[in-house]
């Protein structure tokens, strides 16, 4: 396995996971309803915009049945697959000779370590799972509240003239 292959699987990882978080995002303003969602969301992880999702479709009363049952497993999905990216991104890796890559997952509790084995296939496999996660929620927004939902979050954006995400501090 080349370097440059990996990089580039792992750059893809990357690129499509900054995707599932801006509709993550997206997502979450538009379930709340408001254009100031996007200041609360912007310091969130994915997993808690995953979360947070989750918990307001489940108690949402604008969204009918079959259309809840379909985000709630857009979003299990989103779960599954940011999972993998982190474990793509965050472990310990070592290229082996051959086809494959050896990561080292620790964790803060123990000095164990799972060595995983992954080949270049299965990187590229972990973006396009992020990818799909990502437009399944798409998806599921767009039957569950139309295809306006996805302003919602950029309408402040829009009337401050800045990214929102740039004002932790205010």
């Amino acid at each position: 396995m080349e370097v440059d292959e990996l990089r580039h699987a792992l750059g893809g990882v990357v690129l499509e996971a900054a995707y599932l978080e801006r509709v993550l995002r997206a997502a979450f303003s538009a379930l709340v309803g408001s254009k100031y969602a996007a200041l609360v969301d912007a310091h969130l992880t994915v997993a808690a915009l995953i979360e947070d999702c989750e918990r307001i479709v489940r108690n949402h009363t604008g969204i009918p049945g079959t259309e809840r049952d379909g985000l709630l497993d857009a979003l299990k999905a989103c779960h599954k697959a940011n999972r993998d990216r982190n474990r793509v991104i965050h472990d310990d890796w070592a290229i082996r000779p051959g086809i494959v890559t050896v990561t080292l997952h620790g964790s803060r509790n123990s000095r164990d370590l799972a060595v995983t084995t992954r080949t270049l296939a299965e990187v590229r496999q972990a973006a396009d799972q992020v990818a799909d996660a990502a437009d399944e929620v798409k998806a599921a927004m767009t039957a569950a509240l139309g295809p306006g939902w996805v302003r919602v979050e950029d309408q402040l954006r829009q009337e401050l003239g800045r990214d929102i995400a740039a004002d932790r501090d205010t």
